[in-house]
């Protein structure tokens, strides 16, 4: 006699800690290219299935809104499709040039300072 397993439609909840891994790799790719802090729910879900994390659309709200999701991705708007990244509508600050300026000379002139037993 053989045993099967039956599948009852019911898959197991998607594993949080993935989903956080995959969520900080595609936010780092975001700021490594410059690119929108944004990812389409549809694109989303593939990627995880892709990589076994079992999601699907009906139950990404429920992830996403709970820890440590909730945590790295802002709050799901079901008419956007969109899941956006936390810091993602905030502007990037940019620094004064003097500021910046003073940044460097300070560096260089403890660099030229150092003693590098040549």
């Amino acid at each position: 006699m053989k045993i099967f397993e039956v599948d009852m439609g019911m898959a197991p909840p998607p594993d949080p800690e993935q989903l956080s891994g995959l969520v900080q790799f595609l936010n780092g790719r975001a700021n490594d290219t410059n690119a929108r802090k944004e990812i389409s729910q549809d694109a989303f879900i593939k990627l995880a299935n892709d990589l076994d994390i079992n999601i699907t659309a009906q139950n990404l709200a429920d992830v996403v809104s709970q820890e440590p999701l909730s945590n790295l991705l802002e709050p799901m708007d079901p008419n956007t499709g969109v899941l956006m990244f936390k810091g993602a509508g905030q502007p990037d600050v940019a620094m004064p040039v003097n500021k910046a300026q003073d940044i460097v000379a300070s560096a260089a002139k403890s660099a030229m300072n150092r003693d590098r037993g040549v």
